[in-house]
């Protein structure tokens, strides 16, 4: 059954929005790099935010470049407590509205439904603004499917440098990510769309991560998401962080960069654009 680009769309900005993908099964070989500056050699892993505990820990060759560095700098450390209830503050409605009463029937209507299939009661997103509604929905297939957030490659390696009193460093802000969130799921029909979606089709991407396959990444990204969607998610983000990165590493301390997978891709990919910048930049896995 052919589903509309829409569709494929649509999923893919939940995915990346809320925190990119994850993969099923134990022995993933994500993407992995060094970055040479200097006399000073760092690490970039594509991330996925969600995922399973047998996945821990990662390859040899991941775990021992972590041990090696003395700073690790993320997307957003959404593990932090204020700023967990920083977002789960913006994510709620005003006192005396619902997500019944923003929402018209029907579309409220077929989300109970599908929460319900979800084994979730509407009642877990029934305080939330419609786009806040619409980031849970993206995730309900993978936690259905037993993963969950606190085992994404980003939480366990922040969790790990919070445990050796390793500096962390956040790339963003939430009130960034919140406000890129509430513009992309802010239409009513986004939420439609990531309802009806077959969960099915997140395993294309699930599986091309698990394997480090960044080519197929990119073909992928470029058939599901909208040129607006790649400039406002990856491209404008990317060139954003190349400054910051440029920094940490011009002052020869080693550093551990994760963010997500889809930002290390093609043309405007950070590895790309780190090594047009002047520094040596390769693939170790």
């Amino acid at each position: 059954m052919l589903f509309s680009k829409v569709f494929k769309r649509v999923f893919t900005v939940a995915t990346l929005a809320l925190i990119s993908l994850t993969a099923m099964a134990q022995g993933a070989k994500p993407a992995f790099w060094k970055v040479e500056h200097q006399g000073t050699t760092s690490y970039m892993l594509g991330s996925v935010h969600i995922g399973a505990s047998q996945w821990y820990p990662l390859s040899p060759e991941i775990m021992n470049g972590f041990a090696n560095t003395k700073q690790l700098v993320v997307e957003l450390d959404a593990t932090n407590a204020t700023t967990a209830m920083a977002m789960q503050q913006q994510m709620m409605l005003p006192k005396g509205k619902t997500l019944k009463s923003e929402l018209t029937a029907a579309t409220y209507q077929k989300l109970s439904a599908h929460m319900a299939s979800m084994g979730m009661p509407i009642q877990v997103v029934e305080p939330y603004k419609p786009w806040a509604a619409a980031t849970v929905v993206s995730v309900l297939p993978f936690l259905k499917a037993q993963l969950a957030p606190q085992y994404g490659v980003d939480a366990q390696f922040i969790a790990r440098a919070k445990q050796k009193n390793m500096p962390l460093i956040e790339l963003e802000t939430a009130q960034f990510q919140i406000d890129m969130l509430e513009k992309t799921f802010s239409d009513e029909k986004m939420l439609i769309e990531i309802i009806d979606l077959p969960a099915q089709e997140a395993l294309k991407l699930i599986t091309l991560w698990e394997q480090g396959k960044m080519d197929g990444i990119e073909q992928l990204m470029a058939e599901q998401m909208s040129a607006e969607q790649m400039e406002d998610m990856l491209i404008k983000r990317n060139q954003n962080w190349i400054p910051k990165l440029g920094k940490l590493f011009n002052d020869k301390k080693s550093t551990f960069v994760v963010v997500g997978a889809a930002h290390m891709i093609g043309e405007y990919g950070v590895p790309t654009l780190l090594t047009k910048a002047g520094y040596k930049v390769t693939r170790i896995q």
